[in-house]
């Protein structure tokens, strides 16, 4: 036996790599199942996590795979949406507490997520810098957006348009960052957040543009009446909301109308 042992220990000494290798293969065979199947399990965990915290999603009629992808985990493809109305009869019930989410915008591929201050209470978020958004075109950032694009509170991020060629004139809007959210190993950390209402102003549906009562705003008046000023092309629309050009931003249509996730 002992012959044996030294006749084996000479063969591994004289074939050293061969001998790592050997070592190497058979430790992989007996652990790589094992890291596989718990690494599985946690991110199997992680991501039921969040969908064991939420008790009802409510969307429109299509794909229910495509609603939990877009409002639990921000993916970007698009279920249909509700509108503003829906939400509101839900609310109206006090059945539940809704929370509003509208996903569809990014920005460098980040998502956009309009949604209300309900929402950061919900997830158990904080702050760990600044303070939650309060106007329309503030908008609080998660930790990770935070870390790889080098932002902090008085920074600004700009809304990607949707398409190279934007007919419908939709021009990208400068977000100001007021807080960062503190970690959670979530897709929290990816996401900004803004207020629902700066997500409808992002697609179109609201606007600002320069005053056109005062004496600046003249050139951009195509016809004015006691009752009705007209403007032409050359006014300019605002791409960022200020706290002094806020009152300036109105809607068009009906509000019951616009969308929602």
């Amino acid at each position: 036996m002992t012959g044996a042992l030294l006749l084996g220990w000479k063969y591994l000494a004289h074939h050293r790599l061969k001998a790592v290798i050997l070592v190497a293969a058979v430790t992989l065979m007996i652990f790589l199942p094992a890291a596989t199947r718990l690494l599985v399990t946690d991110s199997a965990e992680a991501l039921t996590a969040r969908a064991d915290r939420t008790p009802l999603l409510l969307g429109a009629a299509g794909s229910p795979l495509e609603l939990v992808l877009n409002t639990l985990y921000f993916h970007p493809e698009q279920p249909p949406s509700l509108t503003h109305a829906d939400f509101e009869a839900l609310r109206s019930t006090g059945l539940a507490r809704a929370i509003p989410l509208y996903t569809r915008f990014r920005s460098r591929g980040d998502p956009i997520v309009g949604t209300a201050l309900e929402y950061f209470e919900f997830r158990d978020l904080s702050l760990a810098d600044g303070r939650w958004m309060g106007i329309l075109g503030e908008c609080v950032i998660g930790a990770a957006v935070a870390a790889k694009r080098d932002l902090a509170v008085g920074d600004s991020v700009l809304s990607s348009p949707e398409t190279v060629f934007d007919i419908a004139g939709v021009y990208p809007l400068k977000l100001a960052v007021t807080g960062v959210l503190s970690s959670t190993g979530s897709v929290d950390d990816n996401a900004i957040f803004v207020d629902y209402r700066t997500a409808w102003v992002i697609e179109g549906l609201g606007h600002g543009h320069q005053d056109l009562q005062g004496p600046g705003g003249a050139a951009g008046v195509l016809n004015r009446t006691d009752e009705l000023v007209t403007a032409n092309a050359s006014v300019v629309q605002h791409a960022e909301i200020t706290r002094d050009n806020v009152g300036e931003f109105h809607f068009h249509g009906a509000l019951d109308t616009f969308p929602l996730s």
